[in-house]
């Protein structure tokens, strides 16, 4: 859009701009000033709106307002939208009143100024710490989100995981859980479809993401390991890797998984893939802020899918001689699981992500964490 004041309602624009830029909250329909070019082009409606918002929200860090309005709108989308009433060029997207733009639309700048800072911020030297040899190693594998936790523990505790012929225990648990925590372990590894999108490309294959397909997995590292047990009873667990007590895993919240899915799309922009999955989870997984809203839930489509696929993987560990920790039908979803609720099933909604995007903006806190 030209930046020149001739152009109806263009001053009005770049009064609003101003005005933003100083902290404003004012609706774009409800501005009335008009101001001066301060750049070549007008930003886009949804950079204006997100900053907007991030005034709404509190007092935004120095430099903040100019990395939003210079920022680009990655991802599935529209193009930069101008304002309706400043202008309009005959070609692209019609202009659009802001405040009446999705969610979506302002995640996706959002995500862009939060991949920037998670490069910025650069993967962490990993803390130096003495292993105790004198006790027992092990292998884990399995449910992606049950062997980060108890990996990160023990090394925590000098009991590094693994060591050549190290026994190797399988964690496992329901498969509605272990779909969950593979598909949102993977937002903060490489990125991923979308919750829904990811499920359906499963079932249209009928086939279990290969980290989760338990027997598959013991049969791959029976060839390393004499001794490989499937665990599907957690309360047996410390006493198997002899600890006291394991601390339960952390499940990230739908919306921290979405944000996380969509700054993993734009990091990769940046910085090569293996960065890229070190950066995901080694710098923003342990400073993503905790939020109220559980994690993904299996939609009722998927359900029948997946309890035949667990009553197959349950056969498989009865029948197949697997050493299994626990009841093989341990891994069959129990069918009390509670209703996902209205909306769209089993996802956070464009507002929850777009909330804690704002969040993380506005309260750069999280940056010190982890």
């Amino acid at each position: 859009m030209s930046s020149e004041p001739s152009v109806p309602g263009t001053a009005r624009a770049w009064g609003w701009v101003a005005h933003l830029c100083a902290g404003g909250t004012t609706p774009w329909d409800a501005w009335t000033g008009d101001g001066v070019p301060t750049a070549r082009v007008l930003p886009g409606a949804q950079q204006l709106e997100l900053l907007r918002r991030l005034n709404l929200a509190g007092r935004a860090p120095d430099g903040l307002a100019d990395r939003v309005l210079t920022a680009a709108a990655p991802g599935r989308g529209k193009p930069d939208l101008a304002l309706v009433g400043a202008g309009r060029s005959p070609y692209g997207p019609q202009p659009v009143d802001p405040a009446l733009l999705p969610p979506d639309e302002l995640v996706r700048v959002a995500t862009s100024v939060l991949a920037e800072d998670v490069v910025a911020l650069g993967v962490p030297t990993p803390p130096r710490r003495l292993n105790r040899f004198w006790h027992r190693r092990h292998r884990l594998a399995g449910d992606p989100i049950e062997v980060a936790g108890v990996r990160d523990h023990l090394t925590s505790h000098g009991r590094s995981p693994g060591g050549p012929g190290a026994p190797v225990l399988v964690l496992g648990g329901p498969l509605d859980q272990m779909l969950a925590d593979v598909w949102s372990r993977r937002c903060f590894e490489r990125g991923s479809f979308g919750w829904l999108e990811w499920l359906r490309f499963w079932q249209q294959r009928d086939e279990l993401p290969p980290r989760i397909d338990l027997a598959a997995v013991a049969d791959r590292h029976r060839a390393q390991s004499p001794d490989v047990r499937v665990v599907l009873d957690r309360s047996q667990l410390p006493d198997l890797l002899a600890v006291r007590r394991l601390p339960p895993p952390v499940r990230p919240g739908a919306d921290a998984a979405e944000l996380a899915r969509r700054i993993a799309t734009v990091v990769g922009l940046l910085v090569p893939p293996d960065e890229r999955a070190a950066l995901m989870t080694h710098t923003l997984l342990p400073r993503m802020p905790a939020t109220t809203t559980p994690p993904v839930a299996l939609p009722a489509e998927h359900r029948a899918w997946v309890k035949a696929a667990a009553e197959r993987m349950a056969r498989q560990l009865s029948r197949a001689g697997y050493a299994v920790v626990g009841d093989p039908r341990a891994v069959v979803p129990a069918e009390s699981a509670a209703p996902v609720a209205a909306g769209p099933p089993g996802v956070a909604s464009g507002q929850q992500v777009l909330d804690l995007a704002v969040r993380m903006l506005v309260d750069d806190t999280w940056k010190g964490q982890g």
